[in-house]
């Protein structure tokens, strides 16, 4: 190998020129500057769909476990305007251990029916109308998600989502 091919090889393995480097810190700042934000958005509304998984969850698994104890279990819920224990809510659980779970910081409970769900050993609530609870977050300062999550007297639970403007 002649001295002139010794250096185009070492020429061609030296590296990335400066104009190289400063086009690729170009476009990583480009898509953090547009990209950070939106997944700030996308975090805040996994954690409000997250909670309303969770209480969506527990209150079918209550429904169960009053069923298979064949006794009637109650649900207490404290919404965001209860001054002693705002956004958490108490049940126990098919061990008959006391849970007890705080909503997410942020994340909003909110009762438009009783303060608690009790469900009898067939699984019904007995109330004469569905209780709904509703979980909630704004997003950005344009858009809020809202899970509101509906327990009928039969005992069925459904959930729904939709937006609001904060």
């Amino acid at each position: 190998m002649t001295r002139q091919q010794a250096a185009r090889q070492r020429k061609r393995i030296a590296g990335f020129s400066i104009s190289e480097l400063l086009t690729v810190l170009a476009l990583m700042g480009l898509l953090i500057l547009f990209g950070g934000p939106a997944m700030a958005d996308a975090f805040r509304s996994y954690k409000v769909r997250s909670a309303a998984d969770i209480l969506a969850t527990d209150v079918r698994a209550l429904r169960y476990a009053a069923v298979a104890g064949r006794a009637s279990l109650t649900m207490t819920l404290n919404d965001q305007d209860d001054s002693t224990a705002p956004n958490q809510y108490t049940f126990t659980n098919f061990k008959g251990d006391t849970v007890t779970r705080r909503l997410e910081s942020g994340v909003n409970l909110e009762t438009s029916s009783a303060a608690s769900i009790t469900f009898s050993s067939m699984g019904s609530t007995g109330q004469s109308s569905s209780q709904t609870l509703v979980v909630s977050m704004p997003v950005n300062d344009t858009r809020g998600d809202r899970y509101t999550i509906s327990v009928t007297p039969s005992g069925t639970v459904s959930a729904a989502y939709s937006t609001y403007t904060p």
